[in-house]
């Protein structure tokens, strides 16, 4: 079961810096090269320099981003704007936050360190596949700057909340930060130093699996960057800091806990016609029509997906193609059990909606291959139903397919079972913020 650790951050100096909401990024990976941009603008150490670098005319295999990131990651110290702190803590961290316009939700984790392991050993389990390409990037960046920049999102089984209410109790008084950023997303984080606190979470949380949420490619760099290292200095022993990785987590049974749908967007799909591609789905859906012209539109929307969003235990999947006048709801007949695409499959992946897309809609009804599903440059992933299809509309995408989110316990049965889902299956709101903490890793160190 998962072993985990304080550790010694590495924290922006806000008397330096101001206003927290300027360096903040979100994770690399919901980045998008517009966002990359404005972040380098928006201020000079803003942490969009340490994950997500510019490249330049001239770079090479020795002067690059990650080498740029390096350097500036090294400045940032010896001028004070990062500083380490002298004692071993967890970080208690509170994110506040607005599901939607009714409702409120306050999101409880915390910063530690956590032993590495491989999957298949049990207490750390992921649910989906990672990219190779995202690896070996984020594998160069941590070998330059030997550190964490950005953390593992985590979630563990407390039904009880004993951890929460553990670190709540051990919190030094005042908060390292306190601040709302840009989003309008509160964030409040304390140190929690005491050692009878910090002994009392960690053999809290020794019977507990950990379920990767956000960070997938994180973890495995954090095993690949491991490996490396190892081999570097073989006569270090278990409790070396690169056995180590950064993670965020969260306690599963809170309800500050939320997740987003994933909806689909094919930047072109050829074998796509609507009417075609519905005589087809008949055979296996229930389809149910929304027409609209444009002055009924919204509220045919809404009805629309007040439809979608109706679901419970049914797969429904939303289907949107500009100019067709219509929103199209498919509803899984209940007599599809007997057939054979799903039949073949475990059965914590058949109540997945995104399973259903993808192994019926997508590669049977409309042959999609499996390039075309991994290839991140002809589909894409939005989690707002009206952003998806405000960008069919301008001609961004051919055609959206909209889903509901994946639930907490299908995540916990499908990393159980030791599957996994399609990409991009789960979103969870709001991500955690990189440059709250970092976290060094100095060959040399022990936890």
């Amino acid at each position: 079961m998962p072993e985990i650790a304080p550790l010694k951050g590495l924290l922006y100096n806000q008397k330096l810096i101001g206003n927290m909401d300027k360096v903040i990024t979100p994770p690399f990976d919901v980045i998008s090269p517009e966002e990359q941009e404005m972040y380098h603008k928006r201020h000079p150490y803003n942490m969009i320099r340490l994950i997500l670098g510019q490249h330049k005319p001239g770079d090479n295999e020795e002067h690059n981003w990650y080498s740029r990131a390096a350097e500036a990651l090294a400045a940032w110290q010896s001028e004070g704007v990062l500083i380490q702190d002298s004692k071993p803590a967890f970080y208690d961290y509170e994110i506040s936050y607005q599901e939607s316009p009714n409702l409120s939700k306050t999101r409880q984790g915390f910063l530690c360190l956590v032993k590495l392991q491989n999957f298949s050993h049990g207490s750390v389990l992921p649910h989906e596949r990672t990219y190779e390409a995202t690896k070996s990037e984020r594998l160069k960046l941590m070998l330059a700057c030997n550190a964490n920049l950005s953390q593992v999102f985590a979630l563990y089984p407390d039904p009880t909340h004993i951890v929460k209410q553990s670190l709540h109790q051990g919190r030094e008084q005042g908060p390292v930060f306190n601040f709302t950023d840009s989003y309008g997303i509160h964030h409040r984080m304390w140190r929690v130093t005491r050692t009878e606190v910090i002994q009392k979470v960690v053999e809290c949380m020794r019977d507990k699996r950990l379920y990767i949420a956000d960070g997938h490619h994180r973890y495995e760099t954090a095993l690949n960057y491991q490996k490396l290292i190892q081999q570097r200095h073989p006569e270090r022993g278990e409790r070396a800091l690169f056995n180590y990785v950064f993670m965020y987590l969260a306690d599963m049974h809170q309800e500050g806990l939320s997740i987003l749908p994933t909806h689909r967007m094919f930047v072109q799909l050829p074998q796509f016609q609507m009417d075609s591609f519905l005589a087809r789905a008949a055979d296996h859906f229930e389809v149910e029509r929304f027409p609209f012209d444009e002055a009924e539109r919204s509220q045919v929307f809404r009805d629309f997906l007040a439809a979608l969003y109706s679901a419970g235990d049914r797969h429904y999947i939303g289907v949107y193609e500009s100019g067709a006048g219509q929103f199209v709801l498919l509803k899984l007949r209940d007599n599809v059990g007997h057939e054979s695409w799903l039949a073949q499959l475990e059965p914590p992946l058949q109540k997945l909606d995104v399973v259903v897309l993808t192994e019926l809609v997508l590669k049977r009804l409309l042959k999609v291959d499996e390039r075309t599903l991994n290839d991140e440059t002809k589909i894409k992933y939005r989690h707002d139903a009206l952003e998806a299809v405000e960008e069919v509309d301008r001609g961004l995408f051919q055609v959206a397919f909209l889903l509901n989110h994946t639930k907490i316990e299908q995540l916990q049965e499908v990393a159980n079972s030791a599957l996994f889902m399609p990409h991009k299956s789960t979103y969870f709101y709001p991500k955690v913020i990189d440059g709250s903490v970092l976290n060094l890793l100095d060959p040399n160190e022990d936890v």
